[in-house]
């Protein structure tokens, strides 16, 4: 049998299910415009895992031996920020910062060089650059022992939190990255960031391996703050846009929730007293303006 209603007069409100639109974001650390200083991994002369998770990394399969060293110069500490923009206003529930740090001695002559710790802030901010707020600021000790001679030196660390946060459209994400150091007398060292690494110390290199990117993992939604006007609950002070819709011939327009209500009817009662049927539709929804037939 036929409905009994016209389907030509169906309303249809759009539905957000956060579900449907959840990412991990892989922001990679290796982009930094720095000098890069070459580094064979399987002639480590130390490697060091402080943390690892299991985690949904960026990565491939590779059998590389040769990987490079981000760094800032010949002698300079590794301090360096990375900035992302949103697109639109996000929720983050969880980030994981995978990294691996190394020390690259080419040349020693006295002193001890070491990188002793790492540290990551993480803060958004607004397009000017002013702080918003911080969302992490932590520091890991690297366990490398002071090198003293012509050495590499790799080590894995791992920051990651699941309290969420909210980054605002507009404003930005800023990671820094701080390097602790010992360098002390006369060396040519490279300190910073190895853009690709293993998680494992090889012997060889012609086999495969999962090469793995240094990398900011960002699991996020998004807060569809600028889509309030679509995906939205409906309620007497923020209603769905029925302007210019009528079903069964009586208009479904709102008005807003602080109108005057005009007289009853001319009868003399107060807007609330009387027939609630016959009062205004824009504050009283019909049941076929709530679904209800």
């Amino acid at each position: 049998m036929p409905p009994p209603y016209n389907t030509n007069d169906l309303l249809i409100k759009p539905v957000y299910d956060v579900a449907f639109y959840g990412e991990d974001l892989h922001l990679p650390l290796g982009v930094a415009p720095l000098e890069i200083q070459k580094m064979t991994w399987s002639q480590l002369d130390e490697f060091i895992v402080v943390d690892s998770d299991i985690e949904n990394y960026s990565r491939i399969i590779s059998d590389v031996d040769s990987v490079g060293v981000l760094n800032e110069g010949d002698g300079v500490a590794f301090d360096h920020e990375y900035n992302w923009l949103s697109d639109m206003s996000a929720w983050v529930y969880k980030y994981n910062i995978t990294m691996a740090v190394g020390l690259e001695v080419t040349a020693w002559t006295s002193g001890a060089h070491s990188v002793d710790s790492v540290r990551i802030i993480l803060t958004e901010r607004l397009p000017d650059g002013t702080l918003v707020k911080t969302m992490a600021d932590e520091i890991k000790s690297t366990g490398m022992t002071d090198t003293g001679a012509v050495e590499s030196k790799v080590v894995v660390v791992t920051f990651e939190g699941n309290e969420p946060f909210k980054i605002s459209q507009g404003n930005t994400v800023r990671l820094q990255v701080i390097l602790g150091r010992t360098d002390t007398m006369t060396a040519t060292t490279f300190e910073g960031i190895l853009p690709l690494f293993y998680f494992q110390q090889t012997s060889g290199s012609n086999f495969a391996k999962q090469l793995i990117e240094s990398t900011m993992n960002l699991h996020l939604y998004p807060a569809l703050d600028h889509a309030f006007p679509v995906f939205r609950d409906q309620s007497l002070q923020e209603p769905l846009d029925y302007d210019g819709v009528t079903k069964g011939g009586v208009s479904r327009q709102h008005e807003a929730f602080n109108a005057p209500l005009p007289n009853h009817n001319g009868n003399g009662n107060p807007p609330f007293i009387g027939d609630v049927k016959d009062l205004p539709h824009a504050h009283f929804p019909s049941s076929r303006q709530v679904g209800i037939e």
